[in-house]
C-alpha cells in the first residue's frame, strides 16, 4: 500500500468505517422488514378456499336430504365443495360432539335439527352444551308437525280427540320416532296441555312409528308432515291438524291445534347450521349471509318445499334467540316428565 503510514492507517479506518456503515445499513433493512410482516401479517386466503364438511348426525335418508339440498347451493357459490358427512347414533348426539371438538376454522359445520335444543338437557351425559359449544350461523328450514291418527279412532278433528282422550284416560298409545325427539315432546305438551294420560311408545326412527300408526299398534303420532303424507293422501290415515302457530302454506286447508282448542300451543321441527363456538365472527357472519342467499334462491325454495319443509331463514342472532327459548320451553317438559336420557 502507497503513501505514508499516516495515510495508509487513514485509508483503512475510512475502509472499516465503510464496511460497518454497509452492515449497519442491511442490518437495518432486515430488522424493518421483520417489523414490517409483525406489523402486517400476510392476508389470510378468503373463506372458504377447500372443501367444507357438514357433520348430519343422522342415517342418510332422513334430515341430510335438506343438508344435501343447502350443500349444493353453498358449493356453487363458493366454487368450493360441500360435502356430507353421517355420523349416525345416539340421537344426534355423536355428531354433534365430533363438531364441537373441530377445529373452529368455519371448515366443519354442524346440521342443527331442533331435536338438539331437547337433547342438550334430557340427556345426562353429554359433552357439549348446545348454547356453549356452538355458534349460530342461522336457520334454513322448518316443517311443521301435523297431528295423524288411526282412521279406526272415532275423531274426526283436535276437539274430538281431546274429549276422546279425556273420556278414555291412559287408553291411547302415541308412537314418535323415539324417546327425546320433538315428536315425542309435542305429544306430552299435548297432553299436559290437555290434561289427558297417554302411553307413548317410541320407535328407532319416523318410518318405524309410521308403520305402526298404519297397523294400529299406536292410535295417533305427532311428526313431520312429509312422513305422513303420502298415507294421508291415500286415506289409510287422517290428519287432525298442525303443530305450528299458523296453519302450512302446504296444507292449508288443515287447522291448527290452536284452532282445535288449544291456545298457545306451538311446536315445529326447523333446520340450520351450527359452527364450534369459537369461530371467527366474521367467518360465522360470512355463513350466515351466504344461507340466507342460498336460501332465496328460488330453485332451493322449490326443491325443500318438495321434501315438505319451508324456507324459513333466521340469521345468526335470530337463530341463537331461537335456540335459547326452544331449550327452555322443551327443558320445562322434559323435567315435568321426568325425562332423563343416557
Amino acid at each position: 500500500m502507497k503513501g505514508s503510514p499516516t495515510q495508509r492507517l487513514s485509508r483503512a479506518a475510512g475502509g472499516l468505517y465503510s464496511a460497518r456503515t454497509r452492515f449497519g445499513a442491511a442490518a437495518a433493512l432486515v430488522l424493518a422488514a421483520v417489523f414490517s410482516m409483525i406489523a402486517s401479517p400476510p392476508a389470510q386466503a378468503a373463506f372458504p378456499d377447500r372443501t367444507v364438511k357438514i357433520v348430519v348426525g343422522f342415517a342418510p335418508g332422513g334430515s341430510d336430504i335438506a343438508a344435501r339440498i343447502i350443500a349444493q347451493k353453498l358449493s356453487e357459490l363458493w366454487g368450493q365443495g360441500v360435502v356430507i358427512e353421517n355420523r349416525p347414533g345416539a340421537a344426534g348426539n355423536i355428531g354433534a360432539d365430533v363438531v364441537a371438538r373441530s377445529p373452529a376454522d368455519g371448515y366443519t359445520i354442524l346440521l342443527c335439527v331442533n331435536s338438539y335444543t331437547i337433547n342438550t338437557t334430557a340427556y345426562r351425559n353429554l359433552s357439549w352444551n348446545l348454547l356453549r359449544d356452538f355458534a349460530p350461523a342461522g336457520r334454513f328450514a322448518a316443517s311443521p308437525m301435523v297431528v295423524v291418527v288411526n282412521n279406526s279412532l272415532p275423531v274426526k278433528s283436535m276437539r274430538d280427540l281431546i274429549d276422546y282422550a279425556r273420556a278414555n284416560p291412559a287408553r291411547l298409545n302415541y308412537g314418535s320416532a323415539g324417546s327425546g325427539t320433538a315428536p315425542h315432546l309435542a305429544g306430552e305438551l299435548f297432553a299436559i296441555n290437555a290434561g289427558v294420560s297417554m302411553t307413548h311408545v317410541a320407535y328407532k326412527g319416523s318410518g318405524p312409528s309410521v308403520t305402526a300408526l298404519v297397523a294400529n299398534e299406536v292410535q295417533l303420532s305427532f311428526g313431520a308432515l312429509s312422513a305422513f303424507d303420502a298415507f294421508i293422501k291415500d286415506g289409510r290415515l287422517r290428519a287432525l291438524a298442525v303443530t305450528t302457530a299458523e296453519r302450512s302454506p302446504q296444507m292449508p286447508q288443515l287447522p291448527t291445534v290452536i284452532e282445535g282448542g288449544m291456545p298457545g300451543f306451538d311446536a315445529d321441527i326447523w333446520y340450520g347450521l351450527l359452527l364450534p363456538a369459537k369461530t371467527p365472527a366474521d367467518i360465522v357472519q360470512k355463513l350466515s349471509s351466504d344461507l340466507g342467499r342460498v336460501t332465496s334462491d328460488p330453485e332451493t325454495q322449490t326443491r325443500l318445499r318438495q321434501r315438505g319443509l319451508e324456507p324459513a331463514y333466521l340469521e345468526s342472532k335470530q337463530m341463537a334467540d331461537l335456540m335459547a327459548r326452544d331449550v327452555a320451553r322443551w327443558k320445562a317438559v322434559a323435567d315435568r316428565i321426568k325425562l332423563a336420557l343416557d
